[in-house]
């Protein structure tokens, strides 16, 4: 049976065995001089960066875990609150574990039950993901972040695909969308070059571990903007007058400032599109969104008209 041994060197000891060893403990060198690099003094946010930028993209979710590697929470079991046939009254009930809210990053299909990077408390104590945010965008690195209210991700990930038909190299961003069978929404499916289409019980589109980045919309010096002054309204008004920002399913480089109160719908204040330049503004609103025309106003290159939503 082979042994597994754990091997502590320096970062100093690890650049004089540097390009002296084996692929496989290069590779191991490599991983630990990228995160070294990063510089945080955690070196669970120097992990984590690596493998978002291997992955393209840092995401995070919230779940239940067994323990946290930065506090006092431990692996346990609950205890019995009373004597039985065959416990006592103190006696771990390995029936019911202990869970605490916990965090993990960059998880993938595969989870595994109670496991994750550190408890809720230890990530906000040591503000992890606010600091993996502000490097990632301070630093123009190529990783989609995940939405957030924090601040928003410069890139998005764009997964590249290879055409059943003509075995064209597409991203998704290429491809045509078609509805969802739910009507819920859209998803890559045409390509580009042949108009081939994936089909739901028949041939699909091939997927890779290839991708590109390209600029979210929402990064862009107009959309963001529009969201100073939505903060603006909403910051002294009733939770009933308040609006939001959205974008479209099916396009998105199109938003609609809407009102949150459904009023017979939801009516639009103002609808504009970043890719052709030009914006809307909804029937009720004409004499009330000044502000946001003439946020807009600097951005188009066309005369616009109001449009009755």
């Amino acid at each position: 049976m082979s042994k597994v041994y754990e091997i502590k060197l320096s970062y100093e000891e690890l650049k004089e065995i540097d390009g002296k060893v084996s692929d496989v403990a290069q590779k191991v060198i490599d991983q630990f001089k990228k995160e070294y690099a990063y510089g945080f003094s955690l070196p669970i946010i120097n992990e984590i960066l690596r493998k978002s930028e291997e992955n393209g993209r840092l995401t995070w979710r919230y779940k239940q875990i067994r323990s946290c590697d930065y506090c006092d929470k431990m692996h346990d079991y609950y205890r019995y609150p009373r004597s039985g046939r065959f416990h006592s009254k103190g006696d771990k009930n390995f029936n019911k574990p202990m869970y605490y809210s916990g965090i993990k990053f960059n998880e993938g299909f595969v989870t595994i039950e109670g496991l994750g990077d550190m408890c809720s408390e230890c990530s906000e104590k040591y503000n992890v993901i606010n600091q993996l945010i502000d490097y990632i965008l301070d630093n123009d690195l190529r990783i989609e972040i995940q939405k957030n209210d924090y601040r928003d991700s410069k890139y998005l990930k764009d997964d590249i695909r290879i055409c059943h038909s003509c075995d064209y190299e597409m991203t998704e961003s290429e491809m045509g969308k078609e509805s969802t069978m739910m009507g819920d929404g859209y998803y890559p499916s045409t390509c580009p070059k042949c108009e081939a289409k994936s089909s739901v019980f028949g041939r699909s589109h091939k997927t890779t571990n290839k991708f590109k980045h390209r600029l979210n919309p929402v990064f862009k010096e107009e959309v963001q903007k529009v969201k100073t002054l939505i903060k603006l309204h909403n910051k002294d008004k009733e939770k009933d007058l308040h609006i939001s920002l959205s974008a479209s399913k099916k396009n998105e480089n199109i938003f609609y400032v809407r009102e949150d109160r459904f009023n017979n719908g939801y009516r639009t204040v103002i609808k504009f599109d970043v890719e052709k330049k030009i914006y809307y503004v909804g029937h009720f609103w004409k004499e009330k969104c000044n502000q946001f025309i003439e946020a807009l106003s600097k951005y188009t290159e066309t005369d616009n008209e109001y449009f009755d939503f």
